[in-house]
C-alpha cells in the first residue's frame, strides 16, 4: 500500500486495561459484552454514567492477555479517570497508553501490529513503530463521518444516551449481558420506547465555520428555534460533512440550518445503517 493513503490520526488516544480482572471489571462498566472479546478480538462499546449518558465511544481490541480501548484523546480523558475511580477495588491496573502507540488511518490493512476495520476499506490502525503517512485526515475524517460512527468529544461527552447516538444500529451495545454502569436507562430506552433522538448525517458546501457542540436549528413561524446539536464534522473537497443529533422523526427533507442568522440549509443524508438493533 502506499504511504500516501496513510494518514496519522490525532485525535485518538489508547487506554489500556491488564490483569487478571480486567475482564470481569470492564463487563460491568461498559455496554458491550467484553466476555466475547477474546474470539471476536474486535468490539465497539461505549462507556456511560449513572444516568446512561455515553462518556465515550470506543474500540474495544483484544491484544495479547491486555485489553486496549481506542477512543478520541477528550473522551478518553473523562473515561480513563472514571474506570480508574472504580478500578482500585479489582485486580486491574488502566492506564494511558497513548504514548505506546501510533494511530493511523487508511483505506486497507496496513502493516502495523493492530488492524481494525471499521468499514469496507476504511481502517484504524495502531503500531508501535512510526509508519511515513503523508495524507492529511480529511478523506479518513469524510469517511468515518458519513459511516453514522459516532466519536465523543469533551463537548458532547455525558450528554446523550447511547442510542441517540445510533449505537445500537452498529452493535455497540448488548442486551443480554448482565448490569453495567447506566444499563438501566439504556434498556429503559430500547424496550419503553423512549429515545425521541437520532445521530443523522448532512453535508454543506456553504459553512466557514462551526465547532462541536453548536446548536443548529430549524425555522418555525419565521423563527429559526434550536433543533439540536453538533456532535462531528470534518471539512473535505470544498464541502463540510457533519454529524448531528436531531428528533428522531426529523424527515431528510426538513430544513435544518447551522446558526440563526444564515438562509442556507443542510443536506441532510441517507444513514448506511438501519435504526433497528442489528
Amino acid at each position: 500500500m502506499s504511504t500516501q493513503n496513510i494518514t496519522q490520526l490525532t485525535d485518538f488516544s489508547v487506554i489500556k486495561l491488564t490483569g487478571v480482572d480486567a475482564v470481569s471489571f470492564l463487563q460491568g462498566q461498559v455496554s458491550c459484552d467484553v466476555t466475547k472479546l477474546a474470539d471476536k478480538k474486535i468490539m465497539p462499546g461505549c462507556h456511560c454514567n449513572a444516568k446512561g449518558k455515553a462518556w465515550s465511544t470506543f474500540i474495544a481490541v483484544q491484544h495479547e492477555s491486555d485489553i486496549l480501548l481506542v477512543l478520541t484523546k477528550q473522551s478518553a480523558e473523562i473515561s480513563l479517570a472514571e474506570l480508574n475511580k472504580y478500578g482500585v477495588f479489582a485486580k486491574v491496573d488502566i492506564t494511558d497508553e497513548t504514548d505506546n502507540w501510533f494511530i493511523y488511518g487508511s483505506e486497507q490493512e496496513i502493516n502495523a501490529d493492530i488492524n481494525i476495520p471499521l468499514a469496507e476499506n476504511h481502517y484504524i490502525h495502531l503500531s508501535q513503530q512510526e509508519i511515513t503517512a503523508t495524507a492529511s485526515s480529511e478523506t479518513w475524517w469524510k469517511t468515518e463521518i458519513l459511516s453514522g460512527r459516532a466519536h465523543l468529544y469533551s463537548a458532547t461527552s455525558g450528554e446523550y444516551v447511547p442510542q441517540m447516538i445510533n449505537l445500537q444500529a452498529l452493535d455497540y451495545i448488548s442486551f443480554n449481558k448482565g448490569c453495567y454502569m447506566g444499563q438501566e436507562m439504556v434498556a429503559r430506552m430500547r424496550y419503553l420506547g423512549k429515545n425521541k433522538r437520532a445521530l443523522f448525517i448532512a453535508s454543506s458546501d456553504n459553512i466557514e465555520s462551526v465547532n462541536i457542540g453548536d446548536d443548529v436549528y430549524r425555522e418555525l413561524n419565521g423563527n429559526k428555534r434550536s433543533a439540536g446539536k453538533i456532535i462531528n464534522f470534518c471539512h473535505a473537497n470544498n464541502n463540510t460533512y457533519l454529524q448531528l443529533v436531531l428528533s428522531n422523526d426529523t424527515d431528510l427533507a426538513d430544513p435544518i440550518f447551522v446558526s440563526q442568522t444564515t438562509s442556507h440549509s443542510l443536506s441532510l443524508m441517507a444513514l448506511p445503517y438501519s435504526l433497528e438493533q442489528s
